[in-house]
């Protein structure tokens, strides 16, 4: 790792949450400031009323007037410091969470093991989520869209000339880390921000009832019952006339109750929900990013920001019926629910088409806002090169897992070229077989999303990764964890044989361990050879000598192992890729270091 780098994103972080502590406390010292000025307005208030009682002199009625305006401007000032406020403490937070991710120590709960799929190519084996993973390592979302857009790219390599376009983004996104927190405190400010719109998507596509759209023009019949009542007040008509037209009102109303409530109820908190949206949306649409892939997008959205905050204030306002004063003063006399119902259906009519733009967009930005400060945080991992061909090719240099702290992580070099070919990585027990598959696979699943990698340099082609190296016995399947194996092998060689697409790029570790040698050394001698006539290439790790001897006889297998040395009683492991077979393996070494008994007369070696 470069000192430089990490030192620089570590003082920006640093720095940022300083500032941030020294905002929010003058932001809360206001906050109080302007709360003790609210009470006291109210007491003027009240002192005024008072005097005004005994003295009967209406100035002071104008007095009042004049407390309760300066006691709304405070109000109103009062939560502009509160969001202030509540805004520098997400800062806080955020800087938090990035100062723990740079020591992979991840505080954020969300760990994306809802957008986990059953049988996926790779995302169990890698550790794509979970409570330790790629997932947590990335994620800045704060929405269920962006969520569900960062495991996506997660899950689904993209073409090469899509990663280039998102490494150009990202690139672009980090110049500006401020956006990128900015963004996320923002979200922080809703707590609806995180809940998902399906309710509202379903909305949007439903037909409004025909009987309802033919009875929306009575919701101009309160005119006609001002009109009565100014005749009223006029002597000309008798207060019955107020007291029927009034009445249509109610029958107006309940003819169409259960329909008004039932969308009430699916929208409750709605509104909310989309008036935080909305605020993001008015981010993007200022955002200076520059990048071919985010113009496009910007281009989307255009006057989003706006027509959502309208369509949750319409939300919001068809939720105050439930206010019982509100219904009686003001809900009945105007015919409120069929005004609002009105207002939908024309902002359905005019937006409704670019809805699932605004919000791709919306977990577009999100999802790239994670690229993006993944980036800045580790500002010494490089941007990959992916070559748009359809051989295989991945090279690297000082190439690292991403999810082993950099005192602890040991990089190497690799290479391989051509399709058909199998890398067999022979070692001993703990020596690092398994952990440098997985970080030739973590590395290849960032690259294809457009992240930056762990690396000195790195270059791939695009592949579809497949892993199998933690298969399990299922009770549920009645399998056994050999057969479970046998399924994934099955899957691997379907996949293999698809023509369409990417080639395969497999991982392999431990293969065949669910049986005895002979069987185990024969399957596997039969899979790698029939793998080597189809559209992939990969690696196997493996026990196996014998498996090692016949791949060094064959011109599509290369021969890697990593080893361990015994020093002073004591197993040493470099953690080193090595050229060859391994020649020295430590399952005995290890058994006499438990204390567990191997020689002839059953005593435990390590007494």
């Amino acid at each position: 790792m470069k000192n430089a780098d990490l030192k620089h994103s570590t003082s920006f972080f640093q720095t940022q949450k300083e500032k941030a502590t020294v905002a929010e406390q003058q932001e809360h010292e206001r906050f109080k400031r302007i709360a003790l000025l609210r009470l006291a307005t109210f007491a003027g208030m009240v002192l005024l009323a008072v005097v005004w009682n005994k003295t009967g002199i209406a100035y002071w009625g104008i007095g009042i007037l004049v407390l309760l305006a300066i006691f709304l401007i405070l109000m109103r000032k009062q939560q502009q410091a509160r969001v202030n406020r509540n805004f520098q403490r997400n800062l806080i937070t955020i800087n938090d969470d990035e100062l723990a991710r740079l020591d992979l120590r991840f505080k954020r709960p969300e760990t994306g093991s809802e957008f986990r799929e059953k049988d996926h190519n790779y995302s169990d084996d890698l550790d794509i989520f979970g409570e330790f993973s790629l997932f947590k390592l990335l994620n800045r979302t704060r929405t269920a869209e962006g969520s569900r857009r960062l495991a996506s790219w997660l899950k689904n390599p993209a073409d090469a000339g899509e990663v280039s376009l998102r490494q150009a983004a990202a690139i672009d996104f980090s110049r500006h880390p401020e956006l990128i927190q900015g963004w996320e405190a923002t979200a922080l400010l809703h707590e609806h921000a995180a809940k998902h719109v399906g309710e509202f998507q379903g909305w949007v596509v439903e037909k409004f009832p025909e009987p309802l759209q033919k009875a929306l023009p009575w919701r101009w019949f309160p005119v006609l019952t001002l009109v009565i009542a100014i005749l009223y007040f006029t002597g000309v008509l008798p207060g019955i006339a107020v007291l029927i037209s009034l009445g249509i009102h109610l029958l107006i109303l309940g003819r169409y109750a259960d329909y008004v409530k039932v969308l009430a109820n699916r929208t409750t908190s709605m509104g909310q929900t989309l008036t935080a949206y909305s605020e993001l949306l008015k981010k993007a649409e200022n955002a200076p990013y520059q990048s071919t892939w985010w113009e496009s997008r910007k281009a989307q959205i255009s006057g989003s920001s706006a027509a959502l905050a309208k369509v949750g204030g319409l939300f919001e306002k068809l939720d105050y019926r439930n206010n019982p004063y509100f219904a009686i003063f003001i809900g009945i006399p105007t015919l409120w629910d069929m005004h609002c119902l009105a207002s939908l259906e024309e902002w359905k009519t005019a937006h409704h088409q670019h809805l699932a733009d605004w919000l791709d967009v919306l977990a577009d930005t999100e999802a790239m806002n994670s690229l993006a400060g993944h980036a800045f945080a580790n500002a010494h991992y490089i941007v990959p090169v992916v070559r748009d061909t359809t051989e295989v090719i991945v090279t690297a240099e000082a190439l690292g897992h991403p999810l082993i702290p950099a005192t602890k992580r040991v990089s190497n070099d690799f290479g391989m070229q051509g399709t058909g070919k199998t890398i067999l990585v022979t070692g001993s027990n703990m020596s690092g077989k398994s952990t440098f598959l997985r970080t030739i696979g973590l590395n290849l699943v960032l690259a294809q999303m457009g992240a930056v990698v762990s690396a000195g340099a790195f270059s791939c082609s695009p592949v579809r990764v497949f892993s199998s190296m933690r298969t399990q016995d299922s009770l549920e399947e009645s399998t056994s964890s050999f057969y479970a194996e046998l399924k994934r092998l099955r899957k691997l060689l379907g996949l293999a044989d698809e023509h369409a697409g990417a080639p395969v790029f497999y991982l392999l570790d431990e293969i065949l361990k669910g049986t005895n040698s002979a069987d185990r050394h024969r399957g596997a001698e039969a899979l790698i050879r029939q793998l080597h006539s189809k559209k992939a290439s990969g690696m196997v790790s493996t026990h196996d000598l014998e498996l090692g001897e016949w791949g060094a006889t064959e011109n599509y297998i290369h021969n890697f192992h990593f080893r361990s040395d015994v020093e002073n009683g004591q197993l040493h492991f470099d953690y080193r890729l090595h050229e060859g077979i391994c020649r020295s393996f430590n399952a005995s070494e290890l058994m006499r270091m438990m204390g567990i008994a191997i020689g002839p007369d059953k005593t435990p070696l390590a007494h």
